[in-house]
C-alpha cells in the first residue's frame, strides 16, 4: 500500500520520538537499481567505501526519493519543498568499529581536525586557544574545515538547519549492531528547548553558544568534537538505564533504527543520531536526503548552488558561499526561529501537535 500521508499513530509517533519508520517506501526494482549502482562504485580491495561523488547527483539514486511515495507524503505533512537534487551516500564497511563509539549530533555544525590535548581548549567555548591551525585564518570561510564555523557574518548562529533527515536502506538491517541509524529517542524536545534557551539569554546559537562547547574533553583526557548540547547529553546519560537491553547493541542510550531493503525512516532536525559501528559481514547501505521546507521571501529557494537534498546549511550556498538576501529578509534569524520551533515548518502536525501541548 503507497503511503502518502501519516496517520494519527505514525503522527503521535513522530511527535513524541522525534522519527518514524515508513515500510516498504521505495519499490523494490528502485532499490535494487541504486543498490547495484553504489555495489559497483565501491573500490576493491579497500576498507575505506568512499564512493564517487556523481552518485549523490545521479538520478537512479534520487530516485529512491523521487519516484517514490515519500515525495508526496512529506509534501502532504510538511508542505512545499524545493526540488532535490543530491542525497548523501553513506556507506559503514562489515566489520568496522568507526572508532569504537557513536557520535550522537544535531546536523549543521562544523567538523573538522581538533586537538588532541585538553590543555590547548578553552573549556568555556569549546574553541581551540589557537584556532588557526584548525579553523583556518578566516572563521567564516569553508576552507579545509569540513562545513562552516559560523552561518552568518555577524557569527550570531553557528549551525545550519532544515525540516527532515529521510534515510533509506539498500541492505538488511534488522540485526541490531549492523551500522543502524542510531537516534536518541524523544530528546528533540530537550533540544529544541536548549535553543530557545540560547535565544532568550542573547548567547549565539548552536555550537560556542550557552550550553554547548564545541569541543568537549572525553573522561580520559582526550578532546572530541561536541554534537550536542551537554543538556541533552547528559539527559540521555541519565536515562540510559531506562531503556530495553537488545542483544549485540551495547549503547543504552541510542535507539537502533531497524531497517529492511526499501524501508525509509524519517527524523527531524532536533532529534539527535548518528552512525553506528558495522560489527555484521556486509556494507551497510544508506542514503540520505535532508528536506528543508520553502521560506516565503527567499529568492534563492530551489537555486541548485544550494544543494537541496544533501546539504544542511541551506542559508549559504553548499560549498559555504555567502548568499545576497534583500534588506528585509534576515535568512538566519528565520532560522533561530525555527530552531525554536521545530513544528511551525510541519503543515500537517499541527493539529497533533496541540493537542500533545494541550495536555502537557
Amino acid at each position: 500500500m503507497v503511503t502518502t500521508k501519516l496517520t494519527d499513530n505514525q503522527k503521535q509517533a513522530l511527535y513524541q520520538n522525534g522519527y518514524i519508520v515508513i515500510k516498504n517506501a521505495v519499490p523494490e526494482r528502485i532499490v535494487k537499481s541504486a543498490k547495484k549502482l553504489v555495489s559497483e562504485s565501491l573500490p576493491k580491495n579497500s576498507r575505506r567505501l568512499l564512493v564517487p561523488a556523481g552518485l549523490a547527483t545521479d538520478s537512479r539514486v534520487i530516485a529512491l526519493f523521487n519516484e517514490t511515495c515519500l515525495i508526496d507524503l512529506l509534501h502532504n505533512e510538511i508542505g512545499p519543498f524545493p526540488e532535490v537534487i543530491s542525497c548523501q551516500v553513506a556507506i559503514t564497511p562489515g566489520h568496522d568499529k568507526i572508532g569504537g563509539h557513536p557520535g550522537p549530533h544535531v546536523d549543521g555544525s562544523w567538523g573538522g581536525t581538533i586537538p588532541t590535548s585538553a590543555e590547548d581548549i578553552d573549556l568555556v567555548t569549546g574553541r581551540p586557544k589557537d584556532p588557526i591551525p584548525y579553523f583556518g585564518e578566516n572563521d567564516d570561510l569553508r576552507g579545509s574545515n569540513d562545513g562552516q564555523l559560523w552561518q552568518d557574518p555577524e557569527h550570531r548562529i553557528s549551525l545550519g538547519s532544515y525540516t527532515a533527515l529521510v534515510g533509506i536502506a539498500l541492505n538488511d538491517q534488522n540485526i541490531p549492531g549492523n551500522g543502524q541509524f542510531g537516534v536518541l529517542k524523544g530528546m528533540h524536545h530537550l533540544v529544541e528547548s536548549e535553543f530557545r534557551r540560547q535565544r532568550e539569554s542573547g548567547s549565539v546559537i548552536g555550537p560556542e553558544g550557552l550550553g554547548w562547547p564545541r569541543i568537549k574533553i572525553r573522561s580520559d583526557g582526550t578532546p572530541f568534537l561536541n554534537g550536542l548540547f551537554d543538556r541533552v547529553r547528559m539527559h540521555a546519560a541519565k536515562t540510559a538505564s531506562q531503556n530495553d537491553v537488545i542483544m549485540g547493541w551495547p549503547w543504552r542510550e541510542l535507539t537502533p533504527v531497524c531497517l529492511q531493503p526499501g524501508d525509509a525512516v524519517i527524523a527531524l532536525h532536533a532529534c539527535p543520531h548518528t552512525a553506528t559501528p558495522n560489527y555484521g559481514p556486509d556494507p551497510r547501505m544508506n542514503i540520505y536526503f535532508r528536506i528543508r521546507r520553502q521560506r516565503q521571501g527567499n529568492p534563492h529557494e530551489g537555486s541548485r548552488r544550494l544543494g537541496h537534498g544533501v546539504s544542511d546549511h541551506l542559508d549559504r550556498g553548499y560549498f559555504g558561499q555567502f548568499l545576497n538576501y534583500p534588506d528585509d529578509y534576515d535568512p538566519w534569524q528565520i532560522s533561530v526561529e525555527k530552531l525554536c520551533d521545530h513544528w511551525s515548518d510541519w503543515d500537517g502536525m499541527q493539529n497533533t501537535v496541540a493537542l500533545n501541548q494541550s495536555d502537557s
